[in-house]
């Protein structure tokens, strides 16, 4: 008896178990939405990671499912998927898919954008129809694959090899020279600078030492002159009578004193005149006396020389290495820039850009037809460096600047955020190609030091993207980058030129 009742208790559980299994799989079954809602299509360079009933979302919310994976009938390079879409869900014409990663292990999932009813076409804004079964989503968007990435830098490493070895060249060349030369000047200065102090101070010595030293000797010895000669002429006035009785030789005598009395009044008259017109500033001893002005020319001198020396001697430069991925246009966008810095407040950019872009010229053509007078006008894009060179002052944390700016006139502002660690800027150049000129936006955040920098914006805000890619690169129009800027500061380029020779003396030995 028990054992039946062992038997059948197993066989309800075995029962039960199959009915919540069935249930579980059921509640848990992909509910797909194929038989009501609306299927759209669109084209893929790379369906790897996606497969049938993989959930479609928006904004995280599930909205439909893939419901078939082909090649495409039209372009045997891309895949076609199908997605179907929940009944309620309603699509535009300017709706866009892109596909994203689900986790780390390869699974992808799709993301709609369903769009507006409103949208801007050639730079117009017009309505929008509603997607119906069976259209095209025409916007779509991939990530890059890493097999890209890899063949983008393999690309760039050659040309990021060969713009450090030209900055090397730079840095060991004129600029190394340049840096001598003012080490030179400001040592050929400070000796021609020291004679001429030391100069002056001894011109400066001897007066004071004339002045001080003499001239109470001076006046003393006019007074005792004068008292000398008064006392010899009451002598000769009371001796008269008695000189007139001596006889000839007496009057002789008397009056070869006289006549050296009389050369002697004479003498003390001069140094009298002498005196005075030194008290007066007369003449080169009198001036180097009375006049301050030799002392205020070499106190201009000492200034300006010491002005001159400081402004040399403050005088920073900063190198920096940028590259930024332009993700419209699948290119970078190198540049090499100096920054010479003489104040604070002040400072002078120049650049080297290789923009994918390319250098554009363009040539006017006139000519005479049989119709008429004719003329047309061709633009020409070569593979050729742009260069900037601008003027910048800086106001607390603005600064302007403006100038050349990648071959054309430009201007910019800069806005210096977080103690100088953010940067923020924005630049208005080349006006002469597009209906627009070229805005481009930038923001710079510190995030080692001072020396390495993550760069991104976005670059030709105001003008519609380009949608034709010529031989030479990407004709311009609205686009996002983001990159990396490696600056070098006046200390950075010391220890590199130390580490540099030392490294080239060891290979050498």
């Amino acid at each position: 008896m028990r054992r039946s009742w062992a038997a059948a208790t197993v066989g309800a559980l075995v029962i039960v178990v199959g009915l919540l299994t069935f249930v579980l799989v059921k509640a848990t079954n992909e509910r797909q939405p194929a038989s009501k809602g609306i299927a759209l299509w669109a084209r893929f360079h790379d369906a790897a990671g996606l497969f049938q009933k993989s959930r479609v979302q928006t904004a995280g919310i599930p909205v439909g499912q893939i419901d078939k994976r082909e090649l495409d009938p039209e372009k045997a390079t891309m895949a076609r998927i199908t997605v179907r879409m929940l009944p309620e869900i309603k699509l535009w014409e300017n709706a866009a898919v892109s596909k994203k990663a689900a986790s780390l292990l390869g699974e992808f999932y799709l993301e709609i954008d369903p769009g507006s009813p409103f949208g801007i076409v050639d730079g117009e804004r017009r309505p929008m129809r509603l997607l119906k079964d069976g259209d095209q989503i025409r916007e779509v968007r991939e990530p890059t694959g890493m097999g890209d990435l890899m063949a983008d830098i393999g690309t760039i490493l050659p040309i990021m090899r060969d713009i450090l070895k030209d900055v090397k060249g730079l840095t060991s060349g004129p600029i190394a020279s340049a840096a001598d030369n003012v080490n030179k000047m400001i040592e050929t200065n400070s000796v021609v600078l020291q004679s001429l102090l030391t100069h002056v101070d001894h011109v400066a010595g001897e007066i004071d030492r004339i002045t001080d030293a003499e001239g109470d000797n001076i006046r003393a010895s006019i007074k005792n002159v004068r008292e000398i000669t008064e006392s010899i002429k009451g002598l000769v006035g009371t001796s008269q009578g008695e000189v007139a009785q001596t006889g000839t030789a007496v009057r002789s005598s008397l009056e070869k004193l006289q006549a050296t009395v009389d050369n002697l009044d004479k003498s003390l008259k001069n140094v009298e005149h002498i005196t005075g017109r030194l008290e007066k500033g007369e003449g080169t001893a009198g001036r180097l006396l009375t006049d301050d002005t030799i002392a205020r020319n070499v106190e201009d001198i000492t200034e300006d020389a010491g002005g001159f020396i400081r402004g040399v001697t403050k005088l920073q430069t900063i190198v920096g290495l940028r590259s930024e991925y332009n993700f419209l246009s699948s290119q970078f966008k190198n540049y090499i820039s100096i920054q010479f810095v003489p104040r604070p407040n002040k400072f002078y950019l120049l650049e080297i850009v290789n923009d994918p872009r390319g250098f554009r010229e363009t040539t006017s053509t006139d000519s005479i037809t049989p119709r008429g007078f004719a003329s047309s006008t061709t633009t020409t894009t070569t593979e050729k460096l742009k260069f900037t060179l601008q003027f910048g002052m800086r106001y607390g944390s603005l600064a302007g600047r403006f100038g050349i700016k990648e071959s054309t006139g430009g201007l910019g502002v800069d806005v210096y955020l977080l103690r100088d660690r953010l940067l923020l800027s924005v630049d208005v150049f080349d006006t002469k190609f597009s209906q627009f000129p070229r805005v481009q936006g930038r923001a710079s955040l510190a995030v080692y030091g001072r020396n390495l920098y993550v760069v991104g914006g976005v670059d030709d805000v105001i003008n519609k993207r380009a949608t034709v890619q010529s031989d030479a690169g990407y004709d311009g129009g609205l686009d996002l980058f983001l990159g990396a800027y490696l600056v070098f500061n006046d200390e950075d380029l010391k220890a590199l030129l130390l580490f540099g020779g030392s490294a080239a003396s060891g290979a050498t030995k």
